[in-house]
């Protein structure tokens, strides 16, 4: 849908942008955009407590608004009543970052009066975007900025940043400092893996990550810092098993202290995961292991990052629905990540 007249009483905005880490990293770009073409305007967005902690520190946002549908808003009552508080906000536009049917419900619910979002069925609510760009994008032909920056052009952006934006203090670098101190890092150059992802399909072997993790000691002398978060701690344990030389566990921490050691990394690797986002944002050199997923929509935006993934026949694919037992992830071959390894640091290395 085109738009050729100019917002010019945008006072305030409201982003939605309720799902995982990456999606919430690839919307820092639009939000940026927003706030540079509206900079008198005030922005809100909603988050879940992820998104929360990975937009604390953002410059271009005036106001987090956490959801929580697991906890605090779990229930009918709690929903009602978030509902109510949103529509008090006196919001002039929102902008659906997810393609949702609870966000576009709270656009409308907002009260603003332009809501701008994707169009697309089954999605409920959809028909209630005043603005829209549709939301049948082919697999494999646009990144989740682009994406993102699409929506927000139809309010006449007149910036196309591409940047993602993650802010760290000097205080949660000094505790990372402090972390590595503790766990006995010699100064040696500091590489980190993260084996983890958000579903079974992502996930590269733990015994392949544990041979990674060898490698990068024997023939870089590095410290490897292994990092897991929530629900991986087997994983994790199966890959400690595994080593023959000793790592530095990183387990059990918060989010932003987690990103703050990734910034440390002269080198992540990692499969299609929020962690690979996190890596992105702070320019840390990454080898990103992908299956099924739409690796041109979800790569890390990173020149200094490479994709590493099997091509096959099958793709795009469901990932869900494979028939195949994910071959494109489990049977990538450790030869494949290494060669990926010793040429992004050929040119890329800073230790």
């Amino acid at each position: 849908m085109e738009v050729n007249q100019r917002f010019d009483k945008i006072r305030k905005i409201l982003i939605l942008r309720i799902d995982g880490i990456g999606d919430v990293l690839n919307s820092t770009p639009a939000i940026s955009a927003l706030h540079k073409t509206y900079p008198k305007a005030k922005i809100t967005v909603i988050v879940k407590p992820h998104g929360a902690e990975i937009l604390y520190r953002n410059l271009d946002i005036d106001e987090i608004i956490v959801y929580d549908p697991n906890n605090q808003h779990k229930g009918l009552i709690d929903k009602i009543n978030f509902f109510k508080k949103l529509r008090s906000g006196g919001y002039d536009t929102a902008v659906v970052l997810n393609n949702s049917s609870m966000s576009n419900f709270m656009a409308y619910v907002s009260g603003a009066k332009i809501r701008a979002g994707r169009r697309s069925e089954p999605k409920r609510f959809s028909h209630t975007l005043t603005h829209w760009v549709s939301n049948k994008d082919p697999k494999g032909t646009k990144h989740e900025v682009d994406r993102n920056l699409d929506i927000v052009r139809l309010l006449n952006i007149d910036n196309n940043a591409s940047d993602l934006v993650l802010n760290l203090s000097e205080d949660e670098k000094a505790d990372a400092d402090d972390f590595l101190r503790l766990n006995k890092n010699d100064g040696s150059c500091l590489m980190g893996i993260h084996p983890g992802g958000s579903s079974f399909d992502k996930l590269w072997s733990p015994e392949n990550f544990a041979e990674i993790a060898d490698r990068l000691i024997d023939e870089f002398n590095a410290r490897v810092i292994l990092f897991t978060g929530p629900g991986e701690e087997n994983l994790a344990q199966n890959i400690l098993t595994k080593v023959k030389n000793p790592l530095i566990f990183a387990s059990g921490i918060k989010l932003r202290q987690f990103s703050a050691l990734v910034e440390r990394c002269s080198l992540f690797v990692c499969n299609d995961s929020g962690p690979m986002h996190i890596a992105s944002a702070l320019k840390v050199p990454t080898v990103a292991i992908f299956g099924p997923t739409d690796y041109v929509r979800w790569r890390p935006r990173n020149e200094n990052a490479v994709v590493v993934r099997k091509d096959m026949d099958c793709w795009p694919c469901s990932a869900h629905k494979c028939k195949r037992s994910y071959e494109c992830t489990k049977i990538l071959p450790v030869s494949q990540i290494w060669k990926a390894i010793v040429e992004l640091t050929s040119k890329a290395f800073m230790c």
